[in-house]
């Protein structure tokens, strides 16, 4: 292999020499040497550096997409033979939907994988915005929600029911809606989504669209959650989510007949990571563990 072609990928994905050399493992200065090189024997400028940041050239970036491609392949064919020997090792990137669901209920399923496999590392990013698998790298990701139609294999894990609730304090100030056309002028506490589709328990079909005041954006269910207990919005959360206050009380489910449209949880892969022996062990394993029910602690 032309030396310099792993060190120069690496910049190209970091953007940085620093943050490369971290990656490697190996010093700034011997990086840059080794991509130097590499210019100087191609007869081409990849990089172009300035005091403030360094950018693909036209050349590097025809260059960078099609050494990247070709790394993958080259660690597809070390991984395959590893597999050829049954020894499963290396790195799982994973990116999931963060909150309870990942903090008690996704990660002791990885626990017990990483107990099968001790010799697999695996990195779990958390970052609620949707990510793009093939550009950040990630092996897979658990996603909620509507996937757009893509490259990407999607496996359905099951549907999340999601209700609204609200203090008992919140209610008697504000009311108890009947409709979700009520809804209208209550402070919400809400993720990502503005707009939500209600359909009576009686008459699933139909559909009615809520369009909601949100007062408190946030991407986090605990957020939202004691947003709710404290009395400052109602929120939408999964029911495994709430079911322990509302069982207790502290939290009122509003609109019982009515449904809001529930959410696929699924397990989404870029198609040539799935041959990746360590990552295939790992799709399977999840796609069993998390199709059974959802048991959470809190």
């Amino acid at each position: 292999m032309q030396t310099g072609i792993p060190e120069f990928v690496a910049v190209a994905q970091h953007g940085s020499f620093t943050a490369a050399a971290s990656a490697l493992d190996t010093s700034k200065s011997r990086l840059s040497q080794a991509v130097s090189r590499l210019e100087r024997d191609l007869g081409v400028t990849l990089l172009q550096r300035t005091t403030r940041r360094i950018s693909l050239t036209e050349v590097g970036e025809a260059f960078y997409q099609q050494c990247r491609q070709g790394l993958e392949l080259l660690n597809l064919a070390i991984d395959d033979a590893q597999a050829q020997q049954q020894k499963v090792t290396g790195n799982i990137r994973i990116n999931s939907v963060g909150g309870i669901l990942a903090e008690q209920w996704l990660s002791p399923v990885l626990f017990r994988f990483m107990a099968l496999y001790p010799e697999i590392t695996i990195e779990l990013d958390l970052t609620s915005h949707r990510v793009d698998l093939i550009a950040e790298q990630f092996d897979l990701v658990v996603r909620m929600g509507e996937l757009p139609d893509s490259s990407l294999i999607a496996r359905p894990l099951q549907q999340i029911e999601s209700i609204v609730c609200a203090s008992p304090d919140f209610i008697a100030r504000h009311g108890v809606p009947r409709h979700p056309d009520d809804l209208r002028d209550f402070p919400a506490a809400l993720g990502s989504l503005n707009r939500y589709h209600f359909s009576p328990a009686v008459s699933p079909t139909d559909s009615i669209e809520w369009h909601a005041r949100c007062s408190l954006r946030c991407r986090n269910g605990h957020v939202m959650k004691r947003a709710a207990l404290n009395g400052t919005a109602l929120t939408i959360l999964p029911r495994v989510y709430l079911q322990p206050e509302i069982n207790s009380g502290t939290l009122v489910q509003l609109l019982p007949d009515w449904q809001l449209k529930p959410a696929t949880l699924s397990l989404v892969y870029p198609q040539h990571r799935y041959r990746l022996h360590r990552v295939a062990l790992l799709v399977d394993f999840l796609t069993e563990a998390l199709r059974g029910p959802i048991h959470l602690t809190v």
